[in-house]
């Protein structure tokens, strides 16, 4: 055996033995892990259809279920170990969301003062709570709730458990959409852009801290 081939062949056996294969069949190695970044605590969520709040005027209707059945296909492209059921009691979790805002803005006209290309931006407040001891895993670090335009309603995450008074404070997150008129794009692709786009903030929330395995 050469010593090139004796080489590989120790560094080969080396990562053998450095890996490990955890609970299906996901690669550890040095630390790192090929498993999905979620908690492996938490198996399921209950995710109540998001609400609209009382300033939001857009004519696009369904909006907010739009939002929450692409919050369900992005944990579900992911393969999340959370699966999302429709018995709250039953539930490890329970996501609560509010569409804030729905606005539109132009960014480019032509010669006519007619828009070229637009924005639609989307605001949420997001909770998300853990129902078997309380805790909020959305908990913002003590930031002040959002306040203005939209601002937050604590009755939205407010719970026979839960009075208003005591409401948690939510995630405020924000997401866009351009759209091109003269490409034949409208304000409705524009709003599923900005709606996949939050599904995967939310999404991205719902993961556990990055760490060492």
């Amino acid at each position: 055996m050469t010593r090139r081939r004796f080489a590989a062949a120790m560094l080969g056996g080396t990562a053998a033995l450095l890996a490990g294969c955890e609970r299906g069949g996901h690669i550890r190695f040095l630390g790192y892990t090929s498993a999905p970044p979620f908690d492996p605590n938490i198996r399921s969520v209950y995710l109540p259809v998001f609400k609209l709040a009382p300033v939001v005027t857009t004519p696009l209707r369904g909006l907010d279920v739009e939002l929450t059945e692409a919050i369900v296909q992005e944990l579900n492209s992911r393969k999340s170990p959370i699966k999302v059921i429709s018995d709250s009691a039953r539930a490890d979790t329970i996501l609560i969301g509010t569409i804030a805002s729905v606005t539109k803005s132009n960014l480019s006209l032509n010669q006519q003062a007619l828009p070229l290309e637009s924005e639609l931006s989307l605001t949420v407040d997001v909770v998300w709570r853990d129902q078997r001891s309380g805790e909020v895993l959305s908990n913002p670090r003590g930031k002040k709730p959002p306040s203005g335009a939209g601002a937050f309603d604590p009755s939205a995450v407010a719970t026979p458990e839960v009075p208003k008074d005591e409401a948690p404070t939510p995630v405020r997150l924000t997401a866009t959409g351009r759209f091109i008129i003269q490409n034949g794009e409208s304000t409705a692709t524009g709003a599923d852009m900005a709606v996949k786009k939050m599904a995967r903030l939310i999404v991205n929330m719902m993961e556990a801290p990055w760490q060492l395995r």
